[in-house]
């Protein structure tokens, strides 16, 4: 109840508990909790937390858990922090996040998938996009 927007939700997640994270990591599935929070913000706190980790091959197995279990999530917002976590896991581990982007398939949003892909070569973003459509 003390966020009302991405702004606050993403600097409280990255300055204050991304840091605390990192230093006691068993709270890691206090967060993973927060991915089925009636809050569109405990929900996006739940990925951007785990920005600053995944982005330096910190708790990929937990980022990944909330990535796929936010999959479902209806709000564009949550896509594009799934998105901007899982493209900050595949910048140490790139096998890894195409593994995971292949086995979710069509049910990654979109939105989430094209955040994800964007550091990849071009042609490997097209091919990703084709084998993630649905239209196999």
């Amino acid at each position: 109840g003390r966020s009302a927007n991405w702004a606050t939700t993403d600097s409280l997640c990255l300055s204050i508990l991304a840091p605390i994270l990192d230093d006691k990591p068993r709270q890691l599935a206090t967060v993973a909790a927060w991915t089925r929070s009636r809050s569109l913000w405990v929900r996006r706190a739940a990925a951007v937390a785990l920005v600053p980790l995944a982005r330096h091959g910190k708790a990929l197995d937990e980022a990944y858990r909330v990535a796929a279990a936010l999959r479902e999530d209806r709000e564009d917002l949550i896509h594009k922090a799934t998105g901007w976590l899982l493209r900050e896991a595949g910048k140490t581990d790139p096998a890894r996040l195409e593994r995971f982007l292949l086995a979710q398939g069509p049910r990654l949003p979109r939105t989430a998938l094209r955040y994800a892909i964007e550091r990849f070569p071009a042609a490997r973003r097209r091919r990703l996009l084709v084998q993630t459509s649905g239209r196999r």
